[in-house]
């Protein structure tokens, strides 16, 4: 009887080891093998036959964890990076909840030598020209935008030239700004790279245009001037700050401008001053714009977070 049963379990081993691994691990259930048997047959239960066996099961859950790892970090990818980028489209800097306001000249709809409409140049000082719309000559380029700027002379006499903007009213509106674009070459000192002759400085009026006021060096953001006008030359700028020299081409101004949201507003003006000597090749400015937010009732500016400030750090004692 017990030839028989060794003979039947022996058959029934056979036939297990090329199957597959649910019947290997039957096999190994039923803990008839011995360990020398365990160990040479090729079954589940063999040393080599379970290494192998879980080579395979880690690879196929390795692959499967490394795409959903891969899936995973490319989500990661999009919430930090997409997400800032689009905030940054939709709130710009007037916050979520905001639009932007824009007026802009580029002085393109007219025949030179006429100025646009709601445009005022006047001469405090000096002979002719006035400020007018120019699409040729010096200082080059003409244009910022193709074809027309505004451009003034400059004279070797003493000369206050002046272009005045329409008024602008910010109603219910906050953060006004200018932007701008200029090309100068206006007499200065050859020596002294911070000595200009002749200049050019922004103004603004809120009275309706009877005085005007000098956009003071902290409204710049960019492009602020970059001389100071000599005393001793006769200039009507004499000592203040200014455009002067060559700027290389058009170069971008941006200004923030005084939040006034009823009428009379806010007139710009450009104004160009010279001394009794020498001369340059004048002023143009183009692509005018002022923008300003506005939001719908009840929706509150974000002020803006207060920069940190950084101590200066201790001088390191000298060996």
């Amino acid at each position: 009887m017990t030839n028989i049963a060794d003979e039947k379990r022996t058959r029934f081993l056979q036939s297990l080891r090329g199957g597959n691994d649910a019947e290997q691990r039957t096999l190994c259930r039923l803990r008839r093998l011995t360990w020398p048997e365990r160990l040479t047959r090729k079954t589940s239960c063999s040393f080599a036959a379970m290494l192998a066996s879980l080579k395979r099961t880690f690879t196929r859950t390795a692959l499967r964890n490394l795409g959903f790892l891969l899936f995973l970090i490319a989500a990661g990818i999009g919430l930090f990076a997409i997400r800032p980028m689009r905030a940054e489209i939709r709130t710009g800097r007037c916050g979520p909840c905001f639009g932007l306001s824009t007026r802009s000249e580029n002085f393109d709809g007219v025949t030179p030598p006429a100025l646009p409409q709601g445009w005022l140049a006047t001469n405090a000082l000096g002979p002719p020209p006035l400020w007018v719309t120019s699409n040729n000559g010096v200082p080059t380029p003409p244009a910022d935008t193709s074809p027309n700027a505004a451009f003034i002379d400059d004279p070797a006499v003493v000369s206050d030239k002046r272009l005045d903007s329409p008024s602008f009213v910010f109603f219910e509106g906050f953060a006004p700004q200018l932007t701008f674009r200029h090309n100068f070459i206006l007499e200065a000192s050859d020596i002294d790279p911070n000595v200009g002759f002749d200049g050019g400085v922004l103004e603004q009026s809120t009275d309706g245009g009877n005085t005007f006021q000098e956009v003071p060096a902290t409204a710049f953001v960019i492009g602020g001037y970059n001389r100071t006008i000599s005393t001793d030359r006769g200039s009507p700028i004499a000592g203040r700050q200014a455009w002067s020299g060559n700027s290389g081409g058009f170069i971008t101004t941006v200004v923030n401008l005084p939040l006034v949201q009823v009428p009379p507003g806010v007139i710009l003006r450009w104004r160009m001053a010279s001394d009794n000597s020498g001369s340059g090749e004048g002023w143009r400015v183009d692509t005018v714009t002022v923008s300003w937010c506005h939001g719908p009732p009840g929706c509150t500016p974000i002020p803006l977070p207060t920069p940190r400030h950084r101590p200066t750090p201790a001088p390191r004692p000298s060996p």
